[in-house]
């Protein structure tokens, strides 16, 4: 009796040990699986992100026979409207392209002009007879290019309301070539290729990257080095965005600008030093949205600009640019 009950026992240890080891097994193998998924994604993830930049470089290739930094034209002033669906941008070999795709359903070639601004450090695509304009970049918006000194593509704005500026912003004088091509009716390229100039060493102060309503100011240059404003332009997406296109006769276009809020609570922008202030010559008082007026004064080599119809101490952003060269203020 006994016998048969250590038997028994061990009968039931042996079958037991069996379930154990078949329920175990699989469990082992998914946390074996498991651990080697895991390993596999972190390979790939530090083999994604230690892939290095590939890095320009011209082989020469090139002809630039055809580029010029002499103003290009294409079409001829006509009735004819034309849309602007599409901008892309690639690097080539010694060169940047920029394609605009337009359609039409007139059959004249599009009327566009092309032409290198030294003051403003751009390449200027003047488009003429457009009745829409689908590039995604909005007015005095950008996008970054940053290659071998081409820096940007910026849209500009336009008074007149059927013309479209797109600005290639270049860190030093270079050329370029304009053409066009019909790809199907009614469907044209329109295609600007900019040779890249290498990059430029100057050293500017851009101002604020952040909205504060802090005093905030920029240094830069001053009368003695030809500092001048020749333009402005305003616009209202979200937020007040008042840009002045500023000139010198140095390297560093940006002039010093410094903005506060006096005891009124009006926004105070002073540039401390300016040969000509062309804004000034308009008027004594700028019209923005939102009944916001910039008063305008000219007091020896300052220019005063004094924003009232603010209703409150808002947020503000004192920054610059370069290429197209601007000074920006930017009000929540």
């Amino acid at each position: 009796m006994k016998k048969k009950g250590v038997t028994t026992i061990l009968l039931l240890l042996a079958i037991g040990g069996l379930i154990f080891f078949l329920v175990r097994k699989p469990k082992e193998d998914v946390e074996v699986d498991e651990n080697e998924d895991t390993q596999v994604e972190e390979v790939e993830e530090e083999t994604e992100g230690e892939e290095p930049e590939e890095e320009y470089e011209y082989s020469g290739g090139t002809d630039f026979t055809e580029f010029t930094s002499d103003t290009q034209v294409l079409g001829e002033e006509t009735e004819a409207e034309f849309a602007i669906e599409k901008l892309e941008d690639i690097s080539r070999d010694g060169f940047h392209q920029f394609t605009f795709t337009l359609t039409t359903e007139d059959e004249e070639e599009p009327f566009v002009t092309a032409s290198y601004l030294s003051n403003s450090g751009v390449v200027r695509v003047d488009f003429q007879g457009i009745s829409k304009d689908s590039t995604g970049i909005g007015y005095q918006q950008e996008r970054r290019v940053d290659k071998e000194g081409v820096l940007r593509i910026y849209h500009n704005i336009s008074a007149d309301a059927d013309q479209e500026l797109y600005d290639i912003g270049v860190a030093k004088p270079t050329i370029f070539y304009l053409t066009s091509e019909e790809i199907e009716v009614g469907k044209w390229y329109v295609i600007l290729q900019v040779k890249y100039p290498g990059a430029a060493d100057v050293d500017v102060n851009l101002g604020s990257e952040e909205f504060s309503k802090e005093d905030q100011s920029i240094i830069g240059v001053t009368a003695e080095d030809g500092a001048t404003i020749s333009a402005y332009t305003y616009s209202r997406a979200g937020l007040l965005k008042l840009v002045w296109t500023v000139t010198s006769s140095v390297d560093n276009p940006i002039p010093s600008v410094s903005a506060t809020y006096n005891e009124d609570d009006e926004l105070v922008v002073t540039f401390d030093s300016l040969t000509v202030d062309r804004v000034v010559a308009i008027g004594d008082t700028l019209t923005l949205p939102s009944s916001i007026i910039a008063e305008v004064e000219r007091v020896g080599d300052s220019s005063v600009y004094t924003f009232t119809g603010l209703e409150e101490v808002r947020e503000y952003k004192l920054s610059a640019s370069l290429s197209p060269n601007q000074v920006i203020l930017e009000i929540r």
